[in-house]
């Protein structure tokens, strides 16, 4: 399932930004799609284009 993103929520600080990758990693985990790995983000030239980076870290 693909959607378009839009965000309701006010996104003003690093704190903001971890909750909400927090949230995002968490959810995938609890529907069995693996998070782990090199992602692309593409903005279509609205803004600069982005790679992240999710590694499983050691307990």
């Amino acid at each position: 399932m693909t959607t378009d993103f839009t965000s309701d929520d006010e996104m003003s600080s690093t704190e903001d930004f971890e909750a909400a990758l927090g949230r995002v990693i968490l959810t995938a985990l609890q529907n069995n799609v693996d998070p782990r790995g090199t992602w692309e983000y593409r903005t279509d030239g609205t803004s600069s284009d982005m790679e992240v980076m999710v590694v499983e870290l050691a307990d």
